[in-house]
């Protein structure tokens, strides 16, 4: 599931900050899809389009060079690759120690968020995102939605996102031998909740159907994306919870650094 995408020869690469960064060509496709919408919008919707592919890649960015830093912080290079469901930062060799591992898994949420409240307060402090035509209202407001909604997505404690990385490590603290199970479990849950709750998000709002009006109005709706996205990977997480619970026994190494045994 976390497995780099093949090169191909449309291929983005660069260097950023000590790092190498790979952008796939199906990146701008997914996230030109996931903002096609836009183009239904009034004379600006192209533009829209171009904002949110752009909002997408940087946010993306910023996210996985969190993980890359944290990564480079406990001795481990690293580099980046931006494919079709997001974005993923590889460390080689692996990181020794729960903790840290929890912190490099943790550390590409907190870049979006640091980035969400970077752009809220320079919003508040000179109202660049309001009152100045569709264009910048809307950068605005997707900067914000990716940085900070996407980011509490991606810590739900569902493979291979990266709360679920934390939730893997957690289990495993806790129930040693038998925490990837218990992940996978609590991965398969979570996914296939949310995979529900936003196919009703959608069949609601295409019907005019008001079953969820009771939730408060800044609670996220889920759409026919994250319906498929999450529907995706709570099969992709039952396939894992078979392989490990069907003859296969894990038997985890002692990667706990010194201090820590």
């Amino acid at each position: 599931m976390l497995a780099e995408p093949d090169r191909t020869n449309y291929d983005l690469n660069f260097r950023l900050f000590g790092f190498d960064v790979r952008v796939h060509p199906l990146f701008w496709l997914v996230s030109a899809l996931m903002g096609a919408g836009a183009l239904e919008e009034n004379q600006y919707g192209l533009v829209l389009l171009v904002s949110w592919v752009l909002v997408v890649f940087f946010s993306i960015l910023v996210h996985e060079l969190g993980h890359a830093i944290a990564f480079r912080r406990f001795g481990s290079d690293s580099h980046v690759v931006l494919w079709a469901l997001g974005g993923l930062a590889f460390g080689s060799p692996p990181v020794a120690g729960r903790g840290r591992r929890i912190f490099v898994s943790l550390a590409g949420p907190l870049a979006g968020f640091v980035l969400c409240g970077l752009v809220f307060a320079s919003h508040q402090l000179t109202e660049w995102g309001a009152g100045n035509g569709p264009v910048l209202s809307d950068l605005y407001r997707q900067l914000i939605h990716v940085n900070f909604w996407w980011g509490i997505v991606n810590l739900l404690p569902v493979f291979p996102l990266d709360g679920g990385q934390v939730s893997r490590e957690l289990c495993e603290g806790k129930w040693r031998g038998r925490g990837v199970v218990t992940s996978l479990k609590i991965s398969v849950g979570v996914a296939a909740t949310v995979a529900v709750y936003s196919l009703v998000c959608e069949v609601g709002a295409r019907s005019g159907n008001r079953v969820l009006d009771f939730l408060p109005g800044w609670f996220p709706h889920g759409s026919f994306y994250t319906a498929i996205l999450f529907g995706i990977l709570a099969y992709q997480s039952y396939q894992l919870l078979q392989f490990h619970t069907r003859g296969y026994h894990f038997e985890p190494a002692d990667d706990r650094v010194p201090w820590e045994r």
